[in-house]
């Protein structure tokens, strides 16, 4: 009798039984990474995401429904028309969806999903969400839907056309209803220029030429958020969210070849470090930006000029 590995944790009743999903092995393809059941080992095995192209998508909702009880978000139209241009700059086919209802976003999808000629050719998808939030949903302008059934809809199992594709999810929402906290220090200028860069290593895992993988339903995502989970996320009506606006400047100043993680790295600390936030709340205010990544390589996005 076959045995299988046990998860570290309660599933379900004693004597419950799993269903093994069929694998089907890599084919020698070598003209696309991607179709029924086959994976090119040279794309396997490729250290960057080949990105010559991409779809980007920014769903802006600032008025919803009145029985949601939600205020207007004031100051999202700057956000959106921002990352749209720099989506635009770095040659996505982009689109953008004002005040969005559920079924419109699942219209959305589907039509990218269904449209399987260009997504053999798409290398990337970006999917950006400018709402209200909470710790794990999102809202469109009728209704509540779970963050991860949003990324779902493009995971190994429902848009196989994508896989080993990065798919970058940025959401401007609040993730709960605290306010940020820290403290604050004075900075003391350092005489020494000399600054040692901390390096890392990492050892790339190759399956022999062959062999069958697996390509877990999260693979190549990638998941942007305004916020850490459990706090607010801060809007200027005037000028804008802070997170998209360091965001949209990074992405206009990245250098050539610059590895996308550390273009999300200098927002984390422009937001987290340099943003204070005016608020009626006594003592010190803050917003942590994070990113969260399941990606299987680097990251980098081909400036059109």
């Amino acid at each position: 009798m076959e045995k299988f590995d046990e998860l570290d944790a309660v599933a379900g009743n004693k004597g419950e039984t799993f269903t093994k999903t069929p694998i089907v092995p890599i084919a020698n393809e070598t003209e696309s990474n991607s179709g029924q059941g086959k994976i090119a080992a040279e794309h396997l095995n490729q250290a960057e995401y080949p990105i010559s192209s991409g779809i980007a998508v920014v769903i802006n909702n600032i008025n919803f429904d009145d029985r949601l009880n939600l205020t207007d978000r004031i100051g999202s139209d700057l956000d959106a028309s921002s990352l749209f241009q720099r989506f635009m700059e770095l040659g996505f086919d982009s689109d953008l969806l004002n005040d969005a209802t559920k079924n419109e976003m699942e219209t959305k999808f589907n039509e990218i999903k269904g449209d399987k000629e260009s997504l053999k050719i798409t290398d990337c998808l970006i999917v950006v969400l400018l709402t209200h939030g909470t710790e794990d949903s999102v809202y469109m302008t009728d209704g509540v839907v779970k963050i991860k059934n949003v990324m779902e809809h493009f995971n190994a199992t429902n848009c196989p056309e994508l896989h080993l594709k990065p798919k970058v999810f940025i959401l401007q929402a609040c993730r709960g209803s605290d306010l940020g906290g820290g403290v604050e220090r004075k900075v003391i200028r350092n005489r020494d220029p000399n600054q040692a860069d901390a390096s890392a290593s990492y050892v790339e895992y190759d399956e022999e030429f062959g062999e069958t993988i697996r390509i877990p339903n999260e693979a190549d995502f990638l998941a942007v958020y305004s916020t850490s989970t459990g706090y607010g996320s801060f809007r200027n009506t005037e000028t804008g969210s802070p997170f998209v606006r360091h965001l949209s400047d990074e992405l206009r100043e990245m250098k050539k070849g610059e590895d996308f993680y550390k273009v999300l790295t200098r927002v984390n600390k422009k937001v987290g470090m340099g943003y204070k936030p005016k608020h009626k709340s006594e003592g010190v205010i803050t917003q942590m930006p994070c990113f969260i990544s399941h990606l299987t390589k680097d990251l980098v996005f081909k400036q059109k000029v």
